[in-house]
C-alpha cells in the first residue's frame, strides 16, 4: 500500500468534517411512507421503550450517587438508534454537543486540529489534518488511524465520544496512540490542545501570471473570501488559475456549488438524490469568472464537497485535475433540531456530479496522478493558517523549532511536483493558445 507521505499535521479542532445543511425539511416522501409514520404507528415501539425506562428506574442498583434519570435514558435511547444505522456521518448530539457543532461550523475550535471519520467497530481514521494547529505540528497524517485517546481504545468509541475526548481547554494535553498503515508503524503522541481560527483561503499569483488558490475547507461563508481572491488576482492580469483543494475535508453544500458556479457558465452543478430516489439538481448560479486555463489539485484528503468541486469542474471539461484519487465521501447530511436544543445529524441523500456518477467510497480519478513521495511540513504552497506577513525566515525559525535545524533545512527545499506539474500543464496551454491567435 502506498506511503502516506502528507504531513499535515492535524489540527484537532475535531468538528468531525463540516457538513452540509441540505433537505432540513423532511417531508419529501410521506406521501409514500404516510401510513408508516407517526405516533400511533410506532405505539407499540414507544411502549416497549417506556417499559424499559420503568423497569430501568425501578430496579437498576448502581452508583448511589448518580441514579438514572428518564431525560438521560431517552438521551441514551436516541444515541442508541442513530448508532445502530451503523452510518459513520449520521450522529446524535446532545445539548452540549450542538452547541460545540456549531462552534466548530464557524471555524474556531479548542483542540487539537483534525477531521475524522468512524465507523463500527473500528478506530478513528484521520480525513485530513488542519494545517498549523498542534496535529498538525505533531506529524499525524490523513489515513493515519487513532487506536487510543488518553489510553482508552477507540474502537468502541463514537464519533462523538472521540471529539470531546479531544477537545479541551488551550493549554490541557492529550495523548492519542497513531497507527501507520504505511509503514506498520505505531506511535503516541502528546498534543497540546489550542485555539485554532482558520483562515480558509489563501491566494498569490505564481509566475508567467498563474493564479493560486488555495481553500482548505468549504466553511461558513467561505465563498466571499474566494470571490475576493479570485477578483484581485484577474484585477492583477491573472491569465490561468490553480485550484488546490488538496487535504479539503469538505463543508457546507451552498458553498461548494457557488464556488463551482465560478467557473461554470452554465449547466448543472451537482444532484442529490433522497431515500426514495427523487432527486434535487442544482444549477450554477451567480457570476461567471470567465474561461481561462484551469487545474484543481486534488488528494486523498480531498473529502465532500471538494468532490463537488472537483467532480462538477471534471465531468464539464472545466479544468484538468491533477493530484491522487479523493477520499470518496459523497453523502449528504442534515441537521434535525430536537425539542430540547438536542438534535441530530442524518444521512438523508447522496450526491451525483453532473454525468451521473456517485463517488460514495470510490472518490474521484485525477485527470493527471502525480503521487507525494516526500514528507513535508511547511511550504508556500500549503500554509494558510499562518500570518502571510510572515517571511520565509520567520517560517524556517518555526521548522527549526519543531524539527531541528538538519530537517527544517531538508523541508525547506523539498518541491511541491504537483503543484510543479499543474504549472507545467498551464504553461503549455498558455503556449498553445498564444500559438494558434499568430
Amino acid at each position: 500500500m502506498k506511503r502516506l507521505t502528507r504531513v499535515k499535521i492535524i489540527a484537532v479542532v475535531l468538528s468531525i468534517v463540516v457538513f452540509s445543511f441540505v433537505y432540513a425539511n423532511t417531508k419529501t416522501s410521506q406521501s409514500q411512507e404516510g401510513a408508516n409514520r407517526g405516533f400511533l404507528s410506532n405505539l407499540a415501539e414507544l411502549k416497549e421503550l417506556s417499559d424499559v425506562m420503568d423497569i430501568i428506574i425501578e430496579n437498576h442498583v448502581g452508583d448511589e450517587e448518580k441514579q438514572p434519570e428518564k431525560k438521560e435514558l431517552m438521551q441514551g435511547a436516541l444515541k442508541g438508534m442513530i448508532d445502530s444505522l451503523g452510518d459513520p456521518y449520521s450522529v446524535y448530539f446532545s445539548k452540549e454537543e450542538m452547541e460545540s457543532f456549531k462552534e466548530d461550523i464557524q471555524g474556531k475550535y479548542a483542540g487539537v486540529g483534525m477531521v475524522i471519520q468512524k465507523k463500527v467497530d473500528e478506530p478513528l481514521v484521520v480525513v485530513s489534518p488542519i494545517e498549523d494547529t498542534p496535529a498538525f505540528k505533531a506529524g499525524i497524517r490523513p489515513k493515519d488511524k487513532i487506536i487510543s485517546i488518553d489510553g482508552e481504545s477507540t474502537y468502541k468509541m463514537t464519533s462523538n465520544e472521540a471529539v470531546n475526548k479531544l477537545k479541551g481547554e488551550p493549554g490541557t494535553e492529550v495523548k492519542v496512540t497513531i497507527y501507520r498503515e504505511g509503514t506498520k508503524e505505531t506511535k503516541e503522541i502528546l498534543l497540546e490542545r489550542a485555539i485554532v481560527e482558520l483562515k480558509y483561503v489563501k491566494s498569490e499569483m505564481k509566475e508567467d501570471k498563474i493564479g493560486y488558490l488555495r481553500l482548505t475547507q468549504f466553511g461558513e461563508d467561505v465563498f466571499k473570501d474566494v470571490r475576493k481572491a479570485l477578483i484581485d488576482l484577474q484585477k492583477d492580469g491573472m491569465k490561468a488559475l490553480i485550484l488546490d483543494l488538496r487535504s479539503n475535508p469538505g463543508g457546507a453544500l451552498d458553498q461548494s456549488i457557488k464556488i463551482a458556479s465560478m467557473f461554470l457558465d452554465s449547466g448543472r452543478v451537482v444532484s442529490v438524490k433522497g431515500k426514495v430516489g427523487q432527486e434535487q439538481v442544482y444549477m450554477r448560479e451567480g457570476r461567471y469568472y470567465g474561461d481561462f486555463p484551469m487545474v484543481v489539485l486534488i488528494n486523498e484528503g480531498s473529502a465532500s464537497a471538494s468532490e463537488i468541486v472537483s467532480g462538477a469542474l471534471k465531468d464539464r471539461g472545466r479544468a484538468i485535475l491533477v493530484g491522487e484519487k479523493t477520499f470518496g465521501k459523497g453523502s449528504v447530511q442534515s441537521i434535525l433540531p430536537l425539542p430540547d436544543e438536542d438534535g441530530i445529524k442524518l444521512t438523508i441523500a447522496k450526491y451525483y456530479t453532473p454525468n451521473g456518477t456517485s463517488i460514495h467510497g470510490k472518490g474521484i480519478e485525477p485527470d493527471v496522478r502525480v503521487e507525494e513521495s516526500e514528507d513535508y511540513l511547511f511550504f508556500d504552497g500549503f500554509i494558510t493558517n499562518v500570518d502571510e506577513e510572515k517571511t520565509k525566515e520567520n517560517r524556517q525559525e518555526i521548522l527549526k523549532e519543531i524539527k531541528g535545524e538538519e530537517e527544517a533545512e531538508r523541508i525547506a527545499n523539498i518541491r511541491d511536483t504537483q503543484l510543479e506539474t499543474a504549472m507545467g500543464i498551464l504553461k503549455g496551454i498558455m503556449v498553445n493558445s498564444a500559438r494558434k491567435t499568430k
